[in-house]
């Protein structure tokens, strides 16, 4: 089982993101999410972490794969991703501070930006991809040196993993 999940909340042509003030990739932009809790299930972990993040309630995330890196010379280390719809409403008082950074909503266009380099970096991997309803859930796999990626590749989920 992975660690850590993330998740992407949608509003038509943009998501919820949040600008990062601790370790690791401090100062960029992310997805919100954290560390499974013993025992816990990761949709129960990443419906969790939004809430604690955002105050946002989420009853329904959908799976959308994993993201799985190789750090230099550490063990595979990966999370869970999910996808939210989220409504207007939910997003009125933005942008705004909470204890883990920033949250705003950003054009999914200005992210995927192949020139922005204030996303936490294999985000322009695998975010395509899994906002695209229509294919299956992957393992976004990055190889990094350092903190830069030298190797991503999409690959086929086996049937272990859990959701």
């Amino acid at each position: 089982m992975l660690k850590y999940t993330i998740a992407f909340l949608k509003i038509h042509e943009q998501l919820l993101m949040i600008n990062r003030q601790k370790s690791p990739w401090q100062g960029a932009w992310n997805g919100v999410g954290g560390k499974l809790e013993p025992g816990e299930t990761p949709e129960a972990c990443v419906i969790r972490e939004i809430w604690e993040e955002t105050g946002i309630v989420v009853h329904d995330p959908q799976f959308r794969g994993i993201v799985t890196w190789e750090p230099d010379k550490e063990p595979t280390q990966g999370m869970y991703v999910f996808l939210a719809n989220i409504s207007a409403q939910a997003v009125m008082d933005l942008p705004r501070a909470t204890r883990e950074g920033i949250l705003a909503l950003k054009d999914i266009s200005w992210i995927l930006s192949e020139d922005n380099f204030g996303i936490v970096p294999s985000i322009r991997f695998f975010l395509k991809h899994t906002l695209d309803e229509t294919k299956r859930p992957a393992d976004y796999h990055c190889t990094f040196e350092g903190d830069e990626i030298v190797r991503a590749e999409i690959r086929p989920l086996h049937d272990r993993v859990l959701r």
